[in-house]
C-alpha cells in the first residue's frame, strides 16, 4: 500500500485591516476637505394673521401689460420713475413692491423695474401675473 505524501493546501487569507485603516483615513480626509455650501434663500417673515391689529400696507404695484409699457396706478410712467416713486412712498419705512406681467410682456423691463426698485430701498419686490 502505498501513501500518498502530498501537501495539504495552504489557505491563504487576506488581511483587509491595512484596507479599512486606508478607507477610514480617506474619509476623514474628504469629510475634512469638504467645503460646505451656505445657500442663500429668501427668509419668510410672516405675521401673526390671528390678530386683527395687524395693519399691513400696500405694496407699490408696477404693471407691465404687452404692450410694452410700463403703469403705476393705471398711468404711463418711464423706467427711471420708478426709484423715485419708490422712494417717495416708502419716507417712513421701506415697502414692498409688486410688479405684476402680463403674458407677452418684456421680461427685460420687468428684470429692471425690480433692480430700480431694489436700488431705491425696497423692502421685498414680487412678480404676479397680471390678470385682464
Amino acid at each position: 500500500m502505498r501513501r500518498r505524501l502530498s501537501p495539504e493546501p495552504e489557505r491563504t487569507e487576506i488581511n483587509v485591516s491595512p484596507l479599512i485603516d486606508l478607507v477610514f483615513i480617506l474619509l476623514i480626509f474628504f469629510i475634512v476637505a469638504t467645503s460646505f455650501v451656505n445657500e442663500v434663500g429668501i427668509t419668510p417673515k410672516h405675521k401673526d394673521t390671528a390678530s386683527s391689529s395687524s395693519n399691513l400696507e400696500e405694496p407699490i404695484s408696477f404693471d407691465l401689460p404687452s404692450s410694452g409699457q410700463l403703469l403705476q396706478d393705471g398711468m404711463v410712467i418711464g423706467l427711471e420713475q420708478v426709484a423715485p416713486l419708490v422712494r417717495s412712498n416708502s419716507s417712513d419705512k421701506p415697502r414692498s413692491v409688486l410688479v405684476r406681467v402680463s403674458p407677452g410682456a418684456r421680461a427685460g423691463l420687468a428684470t429692471q423695474v425690480m433692480d430700480q426698485a431694489m436700488l431705491a430701498g425696497a423692502q421685498a419686490v414680487k412678480l404676479s401675473p397680471l390678470t385682464p
